[in-house]
């Protein structure tokens, strides 16, 4: 089935009953979708994957006690949230830039939004309600924009998905942990990954079974290999895949369509659960020689070709609003969704209210979705010109024999490989043939990094990022053309290059 258009959405909204305006109400994605969502199949049931301490959890009985539906007044004194009338603000001022997400020198938008206000009584989504505690899934005006975008972009194959706001991926992917792992069990994700995802996992005692990337991103091959091989005694098989698939932190690979569908058709056989981890899939680049001008040239996402309701879907607002937010939305299975829900009533509650009022204001009342999907578009142009800097400065300064790096076409980073065979340390063939340990490969990393430093740049050694640290066989270096001004991409990258090249014992 075709996925939505806007003009779609403007007519689901004509027709829809309005949002409730009571504190924290329940809701769910399921009032917001088309009917093409309502005609499609339902997922499989996954609850098998639960983990133990999940299955007997369904959340807070206090926050689902204080949540009631009734065509009367309902006088609240049971609850314990207190009355916005002591709520020491009144109102709160936003003022948006436009989604052209900035205006050239010689020429001034007429259409910049007015400053716009929000205060306790306003008949809307109001701030009366934002300060208050909300209902975990997320406030409803937020959870139809979301539910909105989601079937627009990725339009997933199966009826009872279902979303849920979340305090960052990082805070949403520690709640999976939990609803899907045991202490001791063994997951699987790409070989270099993002740090705290390691680090979450090491905490309730997980094990990493790292998967090789090449330039397509996760080996299927692999993965197939490791899981139609597995052997008991490492311990119980791996049942997720969690997987950075656009714009890989830190490598910058971006897995194809084909191995997108390749790596489905195995968690299909093997029972797998995807946990698709997707922050950058907005910023698309293309390649340099590409004339990009639109974000339709986007690979299709894990959530996409889902038919079973097996993939865990991770947004976030990070990269592509604001860090500071603290806001994302996890989509999955309502069954899952479920759980999600219930691990956040009793750990986070609820993605602040400040936050979620900001995104809807900017989001759904200001911008829409085609002024949103105008901001990402946009964005992405600002970082291709970024992303070409960056690489046309590494192509001008760091040496050629030790260093290489593929461009990335979407996502924020620049993935640098030393040859760490030509460093003088190495020079004699008698020392090459012994290979260098992980722990002269992490001090050369430190060695460059310090010099780095001491020249007036801070790049990300490579180690830090390797999910099985004792087997670190290359040296990397991560670098990001998304911090630093856009005037000194060039220069912090020729200042790595001189640590680099220092290091290597090569003339400056």
């Amino acid at each position: 089935m075709a996925s939505l258009t806007v003009t779609d959405i403007r007519r689901l909204r004509l027709d829809s009953t309005p949002i409730s305006k009571t504190v924290a109400p329940s809701v769910s994605a399921d009032d917001f979708k088309s009917i093409n969502s309502r005609r499609k199949p339902r997922s499989k049931k996954f609850d098998h994957h639960f983990s133990f301490e999940c299955r007997a959890f369904n959340g807070s009985a206090l926050k689902k006690s204080a949540s009631v539906a009734s065509s009367k007044k309902i006088i609240s004194l049971g609850t314990g949230r207190p009355t916005a009338d002591y709520y020491p603000w009144k109102m709160l001022a936003f003022e948006s830039l436009t989604p052209a997400l900035k205006e050239s020198a010689d020429q001034v938008s007429t259409d910049s939004p007015e400053l716009q206000t929000v205060t306790k009584q306003d008949c809307d989504y109001n701030l009366a309600l934002a300060l208050n505690y909300g209902g975990a899934m997320g406030s409803p005006h937020l959870l139809r924009f979301f539910s909105e975008h989601t079937e627009m972009v990725h339009n997933p194959p199966y009826q009872d998905w279902d979303i849920c706001l979340t305090a960052g991926a990082t805070s949403a992917m520690e709640i999976a942990y939990r609803i899907f792992c045991n202490r001791g069990d063994n997951i699987l994700m790409e070989d270099y990954t993002y740090p705290g995802t390691i680090e979450g996992a090491s905490q309730l005692d997980l094990h990493i079974c790292g998967v090789p990337i090449d330039a397509e991103g996760a080996s299927a091959d692999f993965l197939r290999k490791v899981l139609e091989t597995w052997h008991l005694s490492r311990g119980a098989k791996p049942t997720i895949f969690y997987t950075i698939p656009y714009g890989h932190n830190p490598t910058g690979v971006t897995q194809s369509v084909t191995r997108r569908r390749e790596i489905y058709q195995i968690a299909e056989e093997h029972d797998l659960i995807i946990i698709e981890d997707d922050p950058y899939y907005f910023l698309n680049m293309g390649s340099r020689a590409a004339d990009i001008s639109s974000n339709d040239t986007r690979i299709p996402t894990y959530l996409s070709i889902d038919t079973s309701g097996r993939v865990v879907r991770l947004d976030s607002t990070s990269k592509i609003l604001a860090p500071g937010l603290r806001a994302g939305w996890v989509t999955a299975s309502a069954q899952v969704i479920q759980k999600f829900i219930a691990y956040q009533e009793v750990s986070t509650v609820a993605v602040s209210g400040p936050s979620q009022l900001m995104l809807w204001k900017l989001l759904d009342e200001t911008w829409g979705h085609e002024g949103f999907f105008t901001w990402l578009n946009n964005l992405s142009l600002e970082y291709r010109v970024r992303r070409d800097i960056m690489v046309g400065a590494c192509e001008l300064y760091l040496p050629k024999d030790i260093c290489s790096w593929v461009d990335p076409v979407c996502g924020m980073f620049l993935w640098i490989e030393l040859d760490w065979e030509k460093h003088p340390r190495f020079k004699h063939k008698d020392q090459l043939a012994q290979r260098a340990s992980p722990a002269e490969l992490v001090d050369i990393e430190q060695n460059i990094l310090s010099a780095s430093l001491a020249n007036g740049v801070q790049v990300t050694k490579g180690s830090l990022f390797k999910c099985d640290k004792n087997a670190l066989s290359k040296m990397h270096f991560r670098m990001t053309f998304a911090a630093a001004a856009k005037g000194d991409l060039e220069e912090g990258v020729k200042l790595f290059a001189d640590a680099v090249k220092k290091e290597f014992a090569l003339n400056l």
